[in-house]
């Protein structure tokens, strides 16, 4: 604890001392992404730090409504050139969704992240693998501010940010990351402002129709092996087909995962020809972070995932016989 306590200390001296930033999370957002970068980008402004969002990738629709009126940029769109880089959510340094040149030329890079698979590549570090977000970890390092400078940077934005990617990182508080700590802070962001009902909505409850068909063309291809291993495969043809996007369609992994006898669950989406994403899910004991290694990705125990160059179906092949070692 001591030591996590100098870590965040250490950011904390850091971002006083400095005056430009770049804030940016991993590729393919998602609400921990969103919410945990949202959440350091509003309070840097609340600090009168020049600070700029910076994400070469698509915000998910139903996290469109947490950055209206936010400008993130593309990494072609920046110009600065003295500027401190921080890294939230991406547990590994090549998955950072900005230019290389962006990252290599940062006077300091800054991660802060909660995946068992962050090898610590930045310059500081604030890891920890038991949170149940990253947006948990922006919590604590905003505490600690109050408590080294006696500031408050939560306000009604920022605590429905970092709300967005607690609810979505612990599934609506069911996944095994959450904690009594989670509940803590749910309660101390909801007195803060956070607009629960406003995150519900748009992140749970408001997928398009053609969501819906394409969930029906997915679930057709819904295949089970051995009893314990349920997988579902998601064509560019088929996103194309009810125009949907990659970034869209995530919550499909869930109905692999949620039925009963499987432990593990894999969705595979098709970005483009020989390019396939694979998200796995685990319920009991099967350590999914360390399939996803197999093939260069990484994660969490009960979450990961990893990217597979070849065609859908032998990427389907590849990961059921790493799965199959874990059954």
């Amino acid at each position: 604890m001591k030591a996590m306590i100098n870590n965040i200390d250490n950011i904390i001296k850091h971002i006083n001392e400095s005056n430009d930033f770049i804030v940016t999370s991993h590729i393919s957002p998602d609400g921990d992404n969103v919410g945990s970068t949202l959440a350091m980008y509003y309070c840097l402004k609340k600090l009168n730090k020049n600070v700029y969002y910076v994400l070469d990738d698509n915000t998910p629709l139903n996290l469109k409504f947490l950055v209206k009126g936010v400008e993130i940029l593309r990494s072609n769109e920046l110009k600065i050139n003295d500027y401190s880089l921080i890294s939230l959510d991406c547990g590994d340094k090549s998955r950072i969704c900005v230019s290389d040149e962006i990252i290599n030329n940062s006077n300091k890079l800054i991660c802060i992240d909660h995946h068992a698979s962050n090898n610590y590549y930045g310059d500081l570090n604030y890891i920890d693998s038991e949170a149940s977000s990253t947006c948990e970890l922006v919590y604590n390092l905003l505490v600690r501010f109050y408590q080294v400078s006696n500031l408050n940077l939560i306000d009604e934005k920022v605590a429905t940010a970092l709300y967005t990617g607690l609810v979505t990182d612990t599934g609506n508080f069911s996944y095994s990351s959450t904690h009594p700590s989670s509940f803590e802070m749910a309660k101390e962001l909801l007195i803060l402002g956070a607009k629960r009902d406003t995150i519900i909505q748009n992140v749970f409850q408001s997928n398009p129709f053609n969501f819906y068909k394409l969930l029906g063309d997915a679930l057709n291809t819904l295949d089970i092996v051995e009893s314990k291993i349920a997988s579902i495969m998601l064509t560019k043809e088929m996103l194309k087909k009810y125009s949907i996007s990659f970034n869209d369609v995530d919550a499909i992994t869930s109905y692999t995962r949620d039925i009963q006898g499987v432990e593990v669950g894999i969705l595979l989406k098709e970005k483009k020809e020989n390019e396939v994403k694979v998200s796995l899910r685990s319920k009991n004991y099967v350590d999914v972070s360390e399939i996803a290694k197999t093939f260069n990705g990484g994660g969490h125990v009960r979450a990961a995932g990893c990217t597979i160059y070849d065609s859908i179906e032998n990427a389907k092949k590849l990961v059921l016989q790493e799965v199959l070692k874990t059954i």
